[in-house]
Parts: structure tokens; sequence; C-alpha cells
């Protein structure tokens, strides 16, 4: 259409400015050549108000002095090429940054103004507001802010912003960069401090290098600045009200870390290197019996506290890691949740994020190659999983142990990834102090502003090999010898503050002096450091469970049922829950209203309670229900939440489909908030075996190695149904083989009575002893009848770690004894009841509890039987798999005598479980006719 008021239209536009009005004449010109390239209110926005390029002449018009040339002699294709030059210095102008102190910098073409066709003359006659809002007052001209830019920008940082959609973000982003906000100057005193710091790095490494020649240390020299940067994020962090701050990091500068950062003292860590546990000699092996391995020093953690001005209590923290480099990552924001969740209240726990702040230390080969890396950034903003924000800084030294980059990713950058979770990204060189601690400063003002995460790329060098012990020339000739003659940032740093009068030489060496008989002193302290272990009472805990009684359970149940008056629950589940009404006096109890009910009893007792998995609010078979959603409106109603007489919080969370990052954001969580029973869910319980990192190096021997108790809960749907290998199997010969020194619980349950004592038992051996307990749960059994309860075996009875009835049976015709675990032995039971046969000679016992596995308790239903003379071990999973493996040498050292022991099951299979329905139902009823007819096996 024509435009009938020009001026109008030129005002309208001039409401644009910068970036934005760039991107708003890139549109045009789509438009100008298709309108149908652009959206239909773009195409309206241009039909109403026409080109915009109008406004560009009349804005520059209106800001140039009058002795200036005519802006009209630039055309508006040369302003929009202008414009577009501005904005591509935003996006590239990283390129061109000096953030590598080891490699030159390779410019993007889109960065030379000849690409646009623009001279000097045409930038002159252009206004600054044309490409920047926020702007120091010297910058007039177009050719000062392409200047200005092309400083801040492919300057001493190499900023990626433009992957953030977020358009109030990005715009706070580039007023902070062009503002001049994110360098602010140093004082005098915080130079020498700065420089302290790393001198204090620097020779901290070198006294480890002389002193224990040979010995790995993973050191940080080439990244020397990540120490001052993590030191200057945490002070800055605690001086603004936040109390924990929780670090992950993996072994490479993680000494230095403990020394500078978390204070754990000199002849400590130097002990180690001479002792390895601290431990006097001949006490090592007398506990090494006794189950504690400890760890090797670059993989242990520390906690540090200290009371702040205020008199409050602020704690340093860094999370133990093992060799599996990014691992801690989800440990780290597990433990900064439970730190900032108060959970003492009824309901959700409430979530304060100013409570702590978590920062996770990469290697730039893992940030790429890692998975956990991203499926922990997944978690950023995640209601679940949410932590306020997030400071990663990549420890780049360019080789990821013997790998350049290019065999290690596909990106340009290692902190490519992060682009995918709107994460804003600061490159910088190690070598420039001043601009490590002004990105460390920037990353937190933007997560203390939007509460997000934030990416530094710090890169230096690594100037030993992979350990110290390795020569790096063999792989990267030329990169180390160039590194043999690059001076350390400590000596840079300490040339530039002398050229600035900030200090002299002999200020230099006094500081230098003053380190290094510090360092001496405390090597000659070493001797007399020998720790006793984190941990030396290896049994299994026991606790005492109070009954509830049956006037609780009713209380309970139907306070369970209630709703809100205008809440209206899906009318199909409404009758499910219906059943429940009278089933404490009345009916069966299944799995999952006994599992509410002990919850409930859980959360009345004082303990707070944790559930996350895949889809655990409703439950994988639709089972569980603790998350109401209004037929109406898609509200939800959490019962447990308003449950009367609750004295704890309760939460149930549906999480991301991914098991290794659940599983240690859990573990972690539960570290930090040992009072609280946390529960992660499987969908199928062989999705577990993704998490498998998280099993052996935490949950198993945690407590071994680092001292560190979890009373983490696996809930692993398990048993077989006929639906083949992926969803039969929660593998619990791997749990059983990392079962040792009762470092964990093992439970294969068949009642759901057994179920609801398990989990109340679990509860009250949660604290600083607790233990993982790991449950293989049912998926048939959940709604099968021989698998419920009733209201007096929840209220009278206790957990039983081997389920056995048959004392109405004559012991002395009994010749054979089934043993089975979980599914298998309901199975056992019905075909039973079907036969019509004399089974006098036989009695069956379920082992509820394979780990401890209850030998007193098996022993004493041996003795029954004066007359065994097989015991017969049943199971559905295949001979290499299952727990016959395990049972077998516990159940032969055993026997009474006179009796043997057999096998069955299925045969020795590469595969967990049949991929036919046939086949399988063939193969159990195969397996149960063996154990009930064979007379002599």
């Amino acid at each position: 259409m024509e435009n009938e008021h020009p001026a109008d239209n030129q005002s309208f536009w001039q409401q644009f400015f910068g970036p934005n009005f760039g991107y708003i004449l890139e549109l045009y010109e789509q438009y100008r050549e298709n309108p149908e390239s652009v959206s239909q209110e773009t195409r309206a926005l241009f039909d109403s108000y026409g080109d915009p390029n109008t406004a560009v002449a009349l804005g520059v018009e209106t800001t140039l002095s009058a002795g200036q040339t005519n802006a009209l002699s630039v055309s508006p294709e040369r302003i929009a090429k202008a414009i577009e030059f501005a904005r591509n210095i935003r996006i590239y102008g990283h390129s061109a940054a000096t953030t590598d102190p080891i490699y030159e910098s390779q410019q993007s073409p889109q960065l030379d103004a000849s690409a646009y066709g623009l001279t000097e003359a045409d930038l002159s006659q252009i206004p600054a507001n044309v490409f920047v809002s926020t702007a120091p007052s010297n910058v007039r001209t177009g050719r000062d802010a392409i200047e200005h830019l092309r400083k801040v920008y492919a300057g001493r940082h190499g900023y990626e912003f433009n992957h953030i959609p977020d358009q109030n973000e990005r715009a706070w982003l580039e007023a902070q960069v062009e503002g001049g906000k994110v360098f602010k100057p140093l004082s005098a005193d915080e130079k020498k401090t700065l420089l302290r710091s790393l001198a204090e790095t620097e020779l901290f490494e070198k006294f480890l290098h002389r002193r224990f020649a040979g010995q790995k240390r993973f050191s940080v020299e080439g990244l020397d600045a990540l120490v001052p940067m993590v030191q200057t994020l945490a002070n800055d962090a605690v001086e603004s009200g936040i109390d924990n701050i929780v670090i992950g990091m993996a072994h490479r500068g993680r000494l230095n870390v403990l020394a500078h950062v978390l204070h754990k003292p000199y002849e400590k860590i130097f002990s180690e290197f001479h002792g390895g546990n601290n431990l006097a000699s001949e006490e090592e092996m007398k506990y090494y019996e006794m189950g504690w391995g400890g760890d090797v020093k670059y993989h242990q953690g520390w906690r540090h506290q200290f009371k702040k001005a205020d008199g409050s209590i602020a704690r340093y923290v860094l999370a133990n890691n093992p060799s599996h480099l990014e691992v801690a990552n989800p440990v780290i924001e597990g433990m900064a949740r439970a730190a900032q969740e108060d959970r003492t209240q009824q309901g959700a726990p409430a979530l304060n994020v100013d409570r702590a702040l978590p920062i996770v230390v990469h290697g730039d080969a893992a940030f790429a190659g890692e998975g956990v890396v991203t499926e922990t950034m997944n978690f950023s903003q995640i209601e679940g999983y949410y932590t306020g924000g997030t400071v990663h800084i990549i420890a780049n030294n360019h080789v990821g142990f013997t790998a350049d980059p290019e065999q290690g990713r596909s990106t340009r950058y290692a902190s490519d990834p992060a682009k995918g979770y709107e994460i804003p990204i600061v490159h910088v060189s190690a070598d420039d102090p001043e601009a490590c601690l002004a990105a460390v400063r920037f990353a937190f003002l933007y997560r203390e502003t939007f509460h997000k995460d934030f990416l530094i790329d710090l890169i230096g060098y690594r100037r030993w090999g992979h350990n110290e012990g390795d020569d790096p020339s063999m792989t990267q000739p030329v990169l180390y010898n160039q590194i043999s003659h690059h001076a350390t940032i400590k000596e840079l740093y300490a040339q530039a503050l002398k050229n600035e009068g900030v200090v002299n030489e002999d200020e230099v060496s006094a500081m230098d002096k003053a380190i290094n008989d510090e360092l001496l002193a405390a090597y000659q302290k070493m001797g007399d450091v020998h720790d006793k272990p984190l941990v030396e009472d290896f049994s299994a805990p026991t606790a005492d469970v109070p009954q509830v009684s049956l006037d609780t359970l009713r209380e309970i149940n139907a306070a369970l049922l209630q709703t809100p008056s205008d809440f209206t629950t899906y009318p199909k589940l409404r009758k499910i829950l219906d059943r429940r009404t009278d089933a404490i006096d009345n009916g069966d109890i299944d799995w999952a209203h006994a599992e509410s009910l002990a919850f409930a009893t859980i959360l009345q007792s004082g303990t707070p309670i944790r559930l996350t998995g895949q889809d655990s609010e409703r439950g994988t078979f639709g089972q569980r229900h603790l998350v109401l959603h209004d037929a109406n409106n898609g509200n939800k109603y959490t019962p447990l939440q308003h449950l009367p007489g609750a004295k704890a919080s309760f939460i149930v969370y549906n999480s991301p489909l991914t098991e290794t990052a659940v599983v240690g954001f859990e573990y972690g969580y539960n570290v930090d908030a040992p009072e609280a029973l946390v529960l992660w869910e499987a969908q199928f319980g062989d999705f577990a075996n993704v998490a498998q990192p998280m099993f052996d190096q935490f949950l198993a021997a945690g407590r071994s190695k680092w001292g560190e108790a979890s009373g983490l809960v696996l809930l692993l749907p398990h048993g077989y149904e006929g639906q083949a290998s992926e969803h039969s199997s929660a593998r619990v010969e791997r749990f059983l083989q990392l079962a040792a020194k009762n470092n964990m619980f093992i439970a294969n349950v068949t009642t759901s009575a057994q179920y609801f004592h398990l989990l109340r038992l679990q509860a009250a051996r949660l604290g600083d002893n607790a233990r993982p307990l790991v449950v293989m749960t049912p998926k048939s059994l959940l709604r099968n009848a021989r698998a419920a309860s009733k209201g007096n075996d929840l209220a009278q009875g206790k957990f039983e770690t081997v389920l056995w009835a048959d004392e109405r049976k004559s012991s002395k015709k009994v010749t054979r004894l089934i043993l089975s675990s979980g599914k298998v032995g309901v199975d056992l039971t019905t075909e039973l009841d079907k036969r019509e046969d004399d089974f006098s000679w036989l009695a069956t016992a379920r082992v509820e509890q394979l780990y401890p596995f209850p030998a007193d308790r098996l022993q004493e239903i041996f003795s029954k039987y004066e007359n065994l003379q097989e015991v017969v071990w049943l199971q559905e999973e295949p001979h290499n798999a299952g727990p016959w493996s395990f049972v077998e040498p516990r159940l032969r050292a055993m026997l009474p005598a006179g009796a043997t022991l057999h096998y069955v099951g299925r045969p020795e299979q590469a595969f967990a479980a049949e991929g036919s329905p046939d086949v399988h139902n063939a193969e159990q009823a195969h397996i149960l006719n063996v154990a009930l007819t064979q007379r002599s096996l």
C-alpha cells in the first residue's frame, strides 16, 4: 500500500536501533525480493510503515552537526551494509580476539570492512547510535562505533552471545560489554593480591615437582589463572550472601584448588604423596582388610568452613571425583540443590537458589566428548534440577591426553556444545589474569541477574604431559617446543606490574621466598601427619522401626484420597483411587497403595522425601498417581504435600530421559541432605545400565574411598514377562558383584507389605551411617493379587529378609527346599496352587534381601528339615546372570550334611531375555516344571 504519513513512518522505525535495526533492514531486503519469505506479521509492518531505510536517513540528518557532510550522500544500502558490519563484529569478533596464548587467532572474513564495500568516510558520516546504544562518550561517529566494537568484541575477551534467544538477556550482555562494564580497573592492592595468588599457584607446583619427582599430580601449570578465578568467584559469591560454594572438577589442577581455594593444609597434601592415605604404615593393611580403601590424592574432595563477618557460617566444598572426568558435574548440582532447599516443612521443599553456587571446571576434550556434560547442562532450566545458574569454566589446554583438538571434537571451540543450551560464552587467555578475573565477575553478575548458566573458555596450555611422567613431545613436538620457551603467567604478570610501577624486583623476590618458606615448613611437618580412616565401622546399619496402628493407616488413607472441592479428578483414575477407600480393613493393598502409605508414615516421622525418575509422578505402569491432574484445566495436586501431621517436605518429579546425570544428581543431593529419603526410579530396570559409572564409583565405593555416606534408593523394575532383554532384567548380578563390606542393601521383594516395611526401614537407617538400597521392583506384580497385602500385614509385620511360610508342613517329609528371589517365587506359588499333586516333600522360601546375604535366617530354615536332600536355587534369569553366581558359594558353604545344591533356570545366554513372548512362556513353564516334578536333580 502507499504510505500516507511518511514522517510518522520514519518515527516508527526509529524506535529500533543497533543490531535490532540491522535485523529489520535484513528482513526488509528479503521482503523486497520476495514478500512471502517473511512472516505475515512482518509483511504487515512493511506494508504499513514502508522502507525502514528512510528512518536511517532522518536519524543521520538530525544527529550530525551542521558542519558535517550531508548524511544523505550515504545511501540507505550502504548504511544497511554498515549495520550488518557492526552486527557481524558482535557475532564474529571472538575469532580475532587475543584469547589464545599459544596459537594466533584466525579472523573471520566478516570482520573486514572491505567485505561490505565500505570506506572510512562512509562510516564517519553515520552517527554512532545507529550502531550502539551504550558506549563511552568519545564514541560519536559510525567510525568510532566500529572501532569501539572491534576493541570490545575482538580484544581481550571473545564473546559469543548470538545464540541467546531472549532479547532482554542479549541486550543486557551487549550493554555490559559495549558500555565498558566488564573490565573494571584493579587497584594496586588488588593487582598485588592477584600476583601473590599466581605465585602461590606456580611455586606450589614447582615444589611438588622437585620434592616428589616422577609422581603424578596433574598440574595446573599453563592454566594457573584458574586458581585465582575460582578464588575470586567463590569470595565474591560469599560476600553477596551465598553461603555454600560447591565445586566439581576432574584431576587437572585439583591439588592446587584444594590447597588455595579449599585451604587443605599443605602438609596433608604432601603426606599423601609420601604415604598414600595418610595412615601409619603398620595400620594400612589392617584398615584395608576392614574395608577402607581411601583414594589417590587428586580424586579426593575437601570441605572448608569459616565464619563470615556477620557471624554466619560459609562453606566451600570440592566434591570427590573419580577418573571418569566429568561425572562429578551432576553430583555437585545435586549437592547445590540440596543446600538450596528447606525440607523442614510440609509440602514441597522451599527453594532459594541464592543459598548455593555451583561451579564446574571442565576439561576441553571432555567437555566436547563426555555425554554427561550435556546431560547436566540440560538440567539448567528443568524444575526438579534447577540450581539458579552454574558457572562453568573450561580448563582448555588444547590437548586431550595425547589427542589434538581435531581428533577430539567436530566443532571449532570446545565450548560449542553449550550453545545448544543457550548459555553465554566468554573466551579468555590464561596468560591475561586480569581479563580472567573480569570474566568470572561478569559470569557471576549474569548468574545473579538471570539465575542461569554461564561458561568461560579459559584457553591456555599444559606445561607437562597428561601427567608429569609423560613426554608430550612424542605426540605434539612443535607445540611443546613452543611451550618450553613460553614464559609462565606469573613471570609475565610480575613483569607487567613492574613496568607499571606496582611492584619492584625486591618485592617479587620477597614474595617468592615467603611462599617457598611456607611450603618447606609444611613439608617438614609431613612426617607427623597420620590420619585415621574416615570410616572404621563396616557393619550393616540396623534400626528399630515403630509399628503403625491400623487407626493411623485409616486416617492416612482417607487423607490421601481427598482433593480440593474445585478439583476434578480424571474419572477413570477416580475409580482406581476409590478402590483404596476401604482397603485397609476390607480389601487388598497393592504395591503403589502400600508405597503411598509408607511415604505418608515417613513424612509424619519427620523425614523428607524426594522421588524422581522416568514417569515417576504417574508411574511407568500407570500404578502410582502421586500427582493428580485436574481433568478440566490440567492443574496439579499432590495429596502427600497436604498430609495432616507431616513434619517434612515431599516432592516427586518426572526426570529427563537420561540416567548417568540423574543418578549422579540424586546421589549428590542425598550426600548433602543425608536426612532425606531420596529415591530414583528407572522406567525399566535395565535403563540403569547407562548409569553404571555412578553405581561403580559412587554408590558402591564412595563410603570406602571417601567416607561419603548415601542412603539413595534405586527402584529398578525387574521381572520376566516376555518383553525381551530391554524390558526384563535390571541386572541384579551387577549390583551383587559390587556388594562387599555391607556397602549397600539389595532386595527383590514380592509383597506390598514387604515393600512398605522396607521403605520405612530404609528411612530409619538414614544419616551419617546410611547405605544405598537397590530394590528390584515389579511390573506384573504391581497388580497381582498374590503380591497384595492386608492392612494387618502393614500394621503388625516387619521387613523379613526371607519369606518362609511352610511351618505347616511336616518337616520330616520335606526332602527338597526351593529358594528363589523376586517374581519367579510368585510364579512358583501360583503353579503349585494349580496342581493337585502331593507336594508334602517340597518346601519353598523367597530370599527377599539378597545383600547382605541372610545366611543366619536361611540356616535357621534349613535346620527345620532334618531329611533335607536337595536345595534348589530357582531363577528366571540366565545361568550366567541373576543371583546364582552370588548365592551359589554362600549356599554351598552352609548346606546341611548330605544335601546337594542345584540350579534351575534358563541356560547360559548372551542376551538377558527372549525376544518372543511364546518362547518366554514356554521357557518359564519349563523351569517351573523342572523345579516341581523331577524328584531327583
